[in-house]
């Protein structure tokens, strides 16, 4: 390529072109995308210089503007391998990956000996959701670059996005093989086999999460030990909360195994929790995050518990119910509902908002059910306006509930569960409000999004972990509307068969 741009014509250009190789040489980007620049505005058709105008602009970070000087070099020179590229990283970079596909396609059909363009490839369409394609570029990149660690642990994402955990897992495997010191194969491998169902191999590789550079939860107790899953009889052991509301819902039941096996037991939550378990049994001592912490013999991350108790799926603990409502909440709340719901109504609480955008139901899905007879439909999202029963964004019929905005977080939560009780059916997306209902046992429609969380297994419709909880499933990526459908027809038989006084 320098040889070429050096050849063009004019003293002029080959003086600023020159210099910009000069400039990069000595690591003077600024410098060097000044001089590039000058050389494009006397050579426009000159493919090169563009090119590498664009490479310097991305290099500083300004992706904006070296978008434009790759497209014109993509335009000048469209089957340019390092063009074809560099245009489509930096289309990736930009979070475009739609338009990257396009090139890396056109360069991945010229060069199909270049695992890197097969690999970006692969990402490109992992990120537009096509993961049946991903799956087909990422075995080009592993067979061209068998030693590829990244592109084992992608195709194993892309395998397991298409509901396959099992040779999932053979991919991660492989990167585990390759890159044995990475937390994140570890910890890919992990999922995979737990969503398999597979606990005993799977729990100790989920162990590598904490050590990833992104990890959040880890704690700093100098002194005190990881407890290793030996005896605690007569020690105190310090469990803390990881991750979101709804793990900590799921895996306290833990709490009482410890009590079981002779601990002291200390639980460190998430302050909006606090109130609703208090009386979570096996908790000798409650504190939220932020609070003192007592001494203590043992430390542990709340979901390091399923490993360390070498639980199994079949070994899953029970105590459900181990969350109940406030009696004093749920007769006020009993009240709040009967005035805004019609005698004889099936009650149905819905929550439709979770942490994830994957696992979130749109709200309009809830039209459906909305509109079926016999059934009275509650919101379990706060009100956006505080006493207003009906939310101006929901469809006709979902009751939103005054009296539950202006409140602490621990009391909202405490209401949410008095609010669940006083239900006869609660359907929810993967969330905090869903795991409560479970933990209650109260009957749950869990709608659950085409890639399911681990913890959800592979099973059809049941949970080990609550028991009175129907699992969902997409059959199909993104078909909310599916879902819905058969919610809606188990709930009309449920109406009419209370109509009839049928159980």
């Amino acid at each position: 390529m320098i040889e070429e741009a050096s050849g063009g014509s004019g003293e002029a250009f080959g003086r600023c072109f020159g210099a910009g190789l000069g400039h990069v040489e000595a690591e003077s980007l600024d410098q060097a995308a000044r001089s590039f620049r000058a050389a494009a505005a006397i050579r426009p058709e000159h493919p090169v210089v563009w090119f590498v105008l664009g490479a310097v602009l991305r290099g500083l970070g300004r992706l904006d503007r070296a978008a434009p000087a790759l497209r014109a070099a993509h335009r000048l020179r469209p089957d340019d391998a390092d063009t074809l590229f560099q245009y489509a990283s930096l289309l990736i970079e930009r979070r475009l990956p739609g338009e990257a596909v396009a090139p890396l396609l056109r360069l991945v059909a010229q060069r199909p000996d270049y695992p890197e363009a097969a690999f970006t490839l692969g990402n490109a369409l992992m990120a537009v959701d096509e993961p049946e394609r991903a799956e087909a570029a990422y075995r080009l990149a592993v067979l061209l670059e068998p030693g590829a660690a990244a592109a084992n642990n992608n195709r194993g994402a892309a395998i397991l996005s298409q509901g396959r955990p099992e040779e999932a897992a053979v991919s991660y495997r492989r990167a585990v093989h390759i890159e044995p010191a990475s937390p994140e194969h570890h910890k890919n491998l992990g999922v995979s086999l737990l969503t398999a169902g597979n606990f005993e191999d799977g729990t100790p590789e989920y162990e590598w999460r904490s050590r990833q550079a992104v990890w959040q939860w880890n704690r700093d107790c100098p002194g005190t030990p990881l407890w290793d899953g030996g005896p605690l009889e007569g020690k105190t052991i310090l469990v803390h909360s990881e991750q979101g509301l709804g793990d900590t819902v799921q895996f306290i039941r833990y709490m009482a195994v410890l009590k079981a096996r002779g601990a002291r037991t200390v639980f460190e939550c998430q302050p909006p929790l606090k109130r609703l378990l208090a009386g979570v049994p096996g908790i000798d001592a409650l504190v939220a995050h932020g609070e003192p912490l007592p001494e203590a013999d043992f430390l542990l991350p709340l979901m390091s518990l399923p490993h360390r108790c070498r639980t199994t799926a079949a070994t899953i603990p029970g105590g459900v119910p181990y969350l109940r409502a406030d009696p004093d909440r749920v007769a006020f709340w009993r009240q709040r509902i009967a005035e805004a719901g019609r005698p004889g109504d099936l009650r149905v609480g819905i929550q439709w908002r979770a942490a994830g955008t994957d696992r979130s139901i749109p709200l309009e899905r809830f039209a459906r059910l909305a509109h079926l007879p016999g059934v009275r439909l509650f919101s379990l999202q706060k009100a956006n306006d505080p006493g207003r029963w009906e939310r101006p964004d929901a469809p006709p019929g979902i009751v939103s509930l005054p009296d539950r905005d202006g409140k602490a977080e621990d009391e909202g939560f405490v209401d949410t569960a008095a609010i669940i009780e006083a239900m006869d059916l609660i359907v929810a997306c993967d969330s905090v409000v869903g795991h409560i209902a479970g933990a209650m046992g109260r009957p749950v429609f869990l709608a659950l999004p085409w890639l399911g969380d681990w913890r959800w297994m592979r099973l059809p419709d049941r949970t080990p972990w609550y028991p009175a909880t129907r699992l969902f499933r997409m059959a199909r990526r993104n078909d909310w509307d599916g879902v819905m459908a058969r919610i809606a027809a188990e709930i009309t038989a449920k109406a009419a068969r209370r109509a009839v006084g049928t159980p």
